[in-house]
């Protein structure tokens, strides 16, 4: 399983979002997209998932053109996490948990298979998140909803698992938790998983792979110890940094503006 994007070209009215974007992203990697503000990385994310549609070029996953797969199809295989989905649907947290399975179901199926209760019951488990399932969506603070959103994409079962800011509203140990518990699901299913985020310090400590996007473009991707470098990260986030080896891994430390 992996993903091409090939050539692609992505445009919001007169700003051109993406600029010929070309990448291969393989299964059983975490791979994190990282960048300043305006980068490109939730956009490339929503193309990837077929919600924005590109001017130009193509994304392939698994070898299929997604532009002419269904949605239903591309739910089977594709789970998205927008973290700022909104708190207004009427739904409890399990209604909307059950949902996530709907894809995998057969059309005009009124009953919820009992495999698919187990995957639920597994995550939702895993995730710590048992004791809000009666309560409504709106009565959940930001950090809880987007523990709730996680769970949700991970019970889809995707092949291809897309996480923007995973780690926006969580505190310092549920940060930590969700993006280990995201790293062992990418590597017991041998899924996709793009992460797009903010945090350099995550990103240096959980990444197999990674992509550096500044206005629109791809400026490094690969290995860590490719794009984890000193010069290139404060050329592009206009910061100082400081890189300090840890446990074999290169861990990134903002210091200052520059």
């Amino acid at each position: 399983m992996k993903i091409i994007v090939d050539g692609v070209d992505v445009w919001y009215n007169s700003i051109q979002a993406l600029k010929s974007i070309s990448v291969e992203i393989l299964s059983n990697e975490s791979t994190f997209v990282i960048g300043p503000n305006g980068a490109g990385k939730s956009t490339l994310l929503k193309t990837i998932a077929s919600i924005v549609k590109p001017i130009k070029g193509t994304v392939y996953i698994d070898g299929k053109n997604i532009a002419k797969l269904s949605p239903r199809d591309i739910g089977k295989i594709v789970s998205y996490v927008d973290p700022y989905i909104s708190k207004s649907i009427p739904s409890t947290v399990l209604e909307f948990l059950l949902t996530a399975r709907y894809p995998h179901q057969k059309i005009f199926s009124f009953s919820m298979p009992s495999q698919d209760l187990k995957i639920i019951d597994r995550i939702v488990k895993q995730l710590d998140i048992e004791h809000f399932l009666k309560r409504r969506l709106d009565q959940l603070s930001s950090g809880e909803l987007q523990r709730v959103l996680i769970a949700r994409a991970l019970i889809q079962k995707p092949k291809v698992l897309l996480l923007d800011e995973p780690s926006a509203f969580l505190d310092i140990r549920y940060r930590l938790e969700v993006l280990e518990h995201i790293k062992t699901i990418t590597k017991e299913n041998n899924i996709v998983c793009i992460v797009a985020i903010h945090d350099l310090y995550l990103a240096s400590l959980y990444a197999d792979k990674v992509i550096l996007m500044d206005k629109g473009q791809i400026v490094a991707a690969g290995d860590p110890d490719v794009v984890f470098r000193k010069e290139l990260l404060e050329k592009v986030y206009k910061v100082r940094v400081s890189i300090a080896k840890v446990d074999g891994r290169d861990i990134v430390i903002p210091m200052k503006p520059l």
